[in-house]
């Protein structure tokens, strides 16, 4: 990637989305580069909750456009494009309340079945909610605590092994053309003399061999780090990110 012909597109992070972004550049025929500080998902991609989900939560916040497009992903990723890693996962939804509270969960839990079944074209990719009484639900959780429960709904999303979904998209890219290299960081972003972008300086930690790479776009895929990436080219008043976390009790 540091020849003279440099390349079309270097992405800058070795996470899920700039995987993702180096497997589309290359599928379209550009000469595409991805660079990893670390090892490939070392990152956020290694932290995350393992789920592969359309998020209930947005539903309830009326995105369903966000929740729609995401579980269509799901079902390729489940039934097309990673069905060895991307399994469907059951969660187990305790009522407290009668009638009300499983009257309104059943219809978004039944929305969201919906639109799965819809974005995978009427297949189901994972099964739909299940119903069940206060004995049921103490049948599949014996150690739930019963004092306000009064039954509960199963429903299902879908995990994934998140780093090697990430392995298995760079590697997708380099049969595609891609040229990849992990143990490589940025540590300053070139520019001409107009300000623009024209590649970047990257080290190669295993080795300190300093390397300069030609592109004509780069883009930065480093999560949290995107701050301190913008810095390196010198740019102010970017993407604000913050890194959060989510809770899922097992």
């Amino acid at each position: 990637m540091s020849d003279e012909e440099g390349v079309d597109v270097l992405v800058v992070g070795g996470g899920v989305t700039g995987a993702g972004i180096a497997l589309d550049a290359a599928t379209r025929g550009l000469r595409t580069a991805i660079v990893e500080a670390q090892d490939w998902a070392g990152g956020t991609s290694s932290r995350s909750s393992k789920l592969v989900h359309g998020g209930l939560r947005y539903l309830y916040q009326l995105d369903f456009k966000l929740v729609a497009e995401a579980l269509k992903e799901r079902g390729t990723l489940l039934s097309t494009t990673a069905p060895h890693l991307v399994k469907a996962q059951p969660f187990l939804w305790p009522l407290k309340t009668p009638v009300i509270e499983r009257a309104y969960s059943a219809v978004g839990v039944g929305m969201y079945d919906a639109l799965a079944q819809l974005g995978s074209r009427g297949h189901a990719s994972v099964p739909i909610q299940h119903h069940y009484t206060k004995a049921g639900a103490q049948r599949l959780f014996p150690d739930i605590r019963d004092d306000y429960l009064v039954g509960a709904i199963r429903f299902y999303d879908a995990r994934v092994d998140d780093a090697r979904l990430v392995i298995d998209l760079v590697r997708t890219a380099a049969g595609y053309g891609a040229l990849a290299a992990s143990r490589a960081q940025v540590t300053e972003l070139t520019k001409d003399a107009a300000g623009q972008v024209t590649g970047a300086t990257i080290e190669d930690l295993e080795t300190g061999v300093i390397r300069q790479v030609r592109a004509r776009h780069v883009i930065a895929a480093t999560g949290v780090w995107t701050e301190e990436t913008e810095a390196l080219g010198g740019t102010e008043g970017g993407l604000k990110v913050l890194a959060s976390k989510g809770v899922h009790i097992v």
